[in-house]
């Protein structure tokens, strides 16, 4: 495209200076001025044929893109991103973009930035659950199999609807047929994630795609069933709150039960001791006394104790 562009500018320049020279010396003289500068219009003309040609010859191929080469219609080669030559005229080169794209199946699919938005995909569940599935992946062509998609899938829009769309639609109404209803409202909504993508990976890669990521935005339930499953998680909470509560109690009578087994086995070592050495009630009984008692009567067998200072009143100091 650029040589035609090319190439038209250089005739325009051309055929206004050739108008010009003959509005300067007339029909007459223009003409005889044609025939001595023949050999010159001759060779600007090659040089602009050639230029149009080496222009036209040399293909530029962006980062982020490679250039599928068809020649008179048949897939020749895949061209990396830089400076390529081709055959003018014969060979034409496809650009493929090798960023990777969105599609995302959503309830607003007009207000979507994906690449190719889509409509919500809708199922249901191994209980007989209607529900609604957003999700959005993200993919892009496997290295080197741009020529093969081509050749087999077609342009980068015809290989997003036979393959991507296809794939995630078809895969997104089989999955959640494993799943309880309830199992998709909760964590095990996850399980569902991976197994779309380990069922949908194997099928991008045998045409020429690969699967980085998909992922379920959101999972719609009618609103009847919507309501069963918030009571029931509520019903579910209470029945854990309790059994937590039945879980402390327990902890706390195990806790008494330490605790009373520790005093009877320190009574028990108190009595061991105190049958093996007796004085000791002795003594803390004296410990016990009040500090202004100096005498009493004391048990049987119970050393008496007196306070013979006390009774005998301060001593005097010696002279």
């Amino acid at each position: 495209m650029a040589g035609y562009l090319i190439a038209f500018v250089f005739g325009i320049f051309i055929m206004g200076a050739l108008i010009a020279q003959r509005d300067k010396l007339g029909s007459g003289g223009f003409n005889a001025w044609l025939k001595g500068k023949k050999a010159l219009l001759t060779t600007a003309a090659l040089v602009v044929i050639a230029v149009a040609l080496l222009v036209q010859a040399l293909v530029t191929v962006q980062a982020g893109t490679v250039g599928v080469v068809k020649r008179l219609g048949a897939v020749r080669q895949e061209f990396n991103p830089g400076l390529h030559v081709i055959v003018p005229f014969i060979d034409h080169v496809v650009i493929f973009p090798t960023l990777k794209k969105t599609y995302e199946a959503s309830e607003t699919p007009q207000s979507s930035e994906a690449d190719y938005p889509d409509i919500i995909i809708t199922a249901l569940t191994s209980d007989g659950q209607q529900i609604r599935v957003g999700m959005t992946a993200r993919f892009m062509i496997a290295p080197g199999k741009a020529a093969w998609i081509i050749q087999n899938l077609g342009t980068e829009r015809e290989y997003v609807e036979k393959v991507v769309k296809t794939e995630i639609r078809g895969s997104g109404r089989r999955v959640p047929t494993r799943f309880a209803a309830y199992d998709l409202y909760t964590k095990k909504s996850y399980e569902a994630q991976q197994a779309l993508y380990d069922e949908i990976a194997p099928k991008f890669e045998k045409n020429g795609l690969v699967l980085d990521e998909i992922i379920i935005r959101n999972i719609t339930f009618t609103p009847e069933y919507a309501k069963t499953l918030e009571e029931k998680q509520i019903a579910l909470e209470n029945i854990t709150t309790e059994k937590n509560k039945l879980e402390q109690e327990k902890i706390r009578k195990e806790q008494k039960i330490v605790e009373a087994e520790g005093d009877a086995k320190s009574i028990e070592i108190r009595q061991a001791a105190l049958t093996k050495n007796p004085t000791i009630i002795q003594w803390e009984f004296v410990q016990k006394l009040a500090p202004n008692v100096q005498w009493g009567i004391m048990p049987d067998k119970i050393i008496p104790v007196i306070d013979f200072k006390g009774m005998t009143g301060p001593q005097s100091p010696q002279k």
